[in-house]
């Protein structure tokens, strides 16, 4: 493939991953409110599903066959794939708890504070090395989240604590994932058949502990069954999120990724407030727009990092610990 050509892949990714993850943001926030399906885990069970069930049948019918996974045994996946799928369904189901209590424009602000949770949480486990420059980054960063957060009309604390237990549990999804994995890396749909089962195992978990009683005792399932198009939509956009993610990081990079997921955050609050009249206040564009400044420095500080641990490396010095890009 020439270089142009891979230009255009990973364009086709990246354009691809913003409009599925856009458009479930937005579906998923009106199935769980104005739809009146409140069972969160439930619904993003459906995503997990679809990417399981699609996985399999591509990779049974022979269209994509197995490189790292054929070889995978059931105490390997027990010990590195369980945990990591665990963190996962966590991060899931709260994440999708949090659109019965925040604003979407709201919870897109709060998701600038990712950094400040991922670096706290990979410092503190030994997996990262502080930087300066970094380190300055999630401070202004922060200062950003909290002055947001301040501006908030419809502020609710149930949902915002639901939303950094979400990046929380992500944040050590990572560096479990790093700690474990390192290296290792699946294809697509090699990644999706073999990491969503465990994923959606927890979730299922969940869901009979926490949703299954409202569901039975409300019939949520025949709102399922009035209109089936929509859910059975929610659950296609889960597949191709989940699919077009690995896609970006694989044909850009993680910085790629993390930088256009900003911008898509910044473009979902945009639409939330144009076309659904989401209100905001002028702090809490004051207070995103200073995490825009936090972001870009950290950014700037994950690079540096990188270069200083690449010549580390290469003078033949071993570092304390990877930097995760």
């Amino acid at each position: 493939m020439t270089k142009r050509a891979q230009q255009v892949h990973a364009l086709l990714y990246v354009l691809g991953w913003a409009c599925a993850s856009s458009g479930l943001i937005f579906l998923n926030k009106h199935l769980l409110t104005d739809d009146g399906f409140h069972y969160p885990m439930t619904l993003c069970s459906m995503g997990l599903a679809a990417s399981w069930a699609i996985s399999s049948v591509i990779v049974h019918s022979g269209l994509v066959k197995l490189d790292k996974g054929k070889d995978i045994t059931l105490v390997w996946y027990a010990t590195h794939v369980v945990p990591i799928g665990a963190f996962a369904a966590v991060s899931l189901a709260l994440g999708n708890y949090t659109y019965l209590y925040l604003s979407v424009s709201f919870i897109q602000m709060l998701k600038a504070g990712v950094p400040s949770v991922t670096m706290l949480v990979l410092v503190t486990t030994g997996l990262e090395r502080l930087h300066q420059q970094t380190a300055l980054g999630v401070a202004v960063l922060t200062v950003g989240t909290v002055m947001a957060a301040y501006g908030e009309i419809a502020f609710q604390w149930i949902g915002v604590i639901l939303m950094f237990a979400s990046e929380f549990s992500e944040a050590f999804r990572m560096a479990v994932l790093q700690y474990l994995m390192g290296n290792l890396r699946f294809e697509l749909i090699e990644g999706l058949y073999v990491m969503a089962p465990a994923s959606l195992a927890f979730l299922m978990l969940g869901i009979f502990a926490f949703e299954f009683k409202a569901l039975n005792e409300e019939n949520g399932l025949s709102k399922i069954a009035a209109n089936p198009g929509k859910y059975l939509l929610a659950a296609f956009l889960g597949f191709l999120v989940n699919f077009l993610t690995l896609g970006v990081i694989k044909s850009t990079s993680s910085l790629t990724f993390k930088v256009v997921g900003q911008v898509k955050n910044t473009v979902v609050i945009w639409i939330s407030v144009v076309l659904f009249h989401s209100e905001i206040t002028g702090t809490q564009v004051a207070g995103y727009s200073i995490s825009m400044v936090g972001f870009a420095i950290y950014q700037r500080g994950k690079m540096i990092q990188a270069r200083e641990e690449a010549l580390r490396e290469s003078l033949g010095v071993v570092g304390t610990s990877k930097a995760l890009n």
